[in-house]
């Protein structure tokens, strides 16, 4: 476990665990299918540690006692498409106190990934706009396939616009940060230079195998 302080925000990152470069091939749908986890059970996941850690926990949850989960979570995926996070809100009298993100698919390990305490808001309908606005601007012919909120570069947030070129069919992916609205280039990230990065693509065999079994203790 370990605990992140982000622009003053509380974090404590459970599971992710970015380690080992070998790339393994993107999952099959059949594949990701039988590992995927839908948002009910993600929902049952988020509501049972909450009420486990408000109890166990109370320095750090105490403040949560009495607080209730939006059963409606943010779907936040990978860069490649794949779903990756469920994100829930954690409210108290109608204010945002927490987020609880589960994981959307078996292979990332145990269930609750991140928690945060009193998050930063965003508006994700303006980052979705700026980042369909730019895919238009800079490819004005393209055909827009989709913009989905994603993980660009854990632990950051942000839309991510697929543009198709109608006369060559390549395709081509912008990205909008949440929280500045800054265009992030699609080129990979480096200590040094702001980029996007998969989490799904870094996880080797050995660590997919590990990972699903740790989902099997939960």
């Amino acid at each position: 476990m370990r605990t992140r302080n982000d622009s003053g925000i509380g974090m404590l990152i459970l599971a992710i665990l970015l380690v080992g470069m070998m790339l393994v091939p993107t999952v099959n749908a059949q594949e990701e299918n039988s590992h995927s986890v839908t948002a009910e059970e993600a929902f049952k996941h988020a509501n049972t540690r909450m009420i486990r850690f408000i109890a166990t926990d109370t320095e750090k949850f105490g403040s949560w006692k009495g607080a209730s989960i939006d059963p409606k979570p943010l779907e936040l995926y990978d860069i490649n498409g794949q779903k990756l996070y469920y994100q829930f809100s954690v409210y108290e009298n109608n204010k945002t106190i927490g987020k609880i993100d589960v994981g959307a698919n078996k292979t990332l390990g145990q269930p609750i990934q991140v928690i945060e305490f009193n998050p930063i808001p965003f508006n994700m309908t303006e980052v979705m706009e700026k980042s369909i606005e730019t895919a238009k601007s800079n490819y004005p012919t393209g055909e827009i396939k989709s913009t989905k909120m994603v993980v660009y570069s854990y632990p950051k947030i942000g839309a991510m616009t697929v543009v198709k070129d109608k006369t060559t069919g390549d395709e081509h992916r912008i990205f909008v940060d949440a929280y500045t609205l800054d265009v992030v280039p699609d080129e990979p990230t480096t200590e040094t230079k702001l980029g996007v990065c998969s989490i799904y693509e870094q996880k080797s065999k050995n660590e997919i195998d590990e990972n699903l079994k740790k989902w099997q203790k939960k």
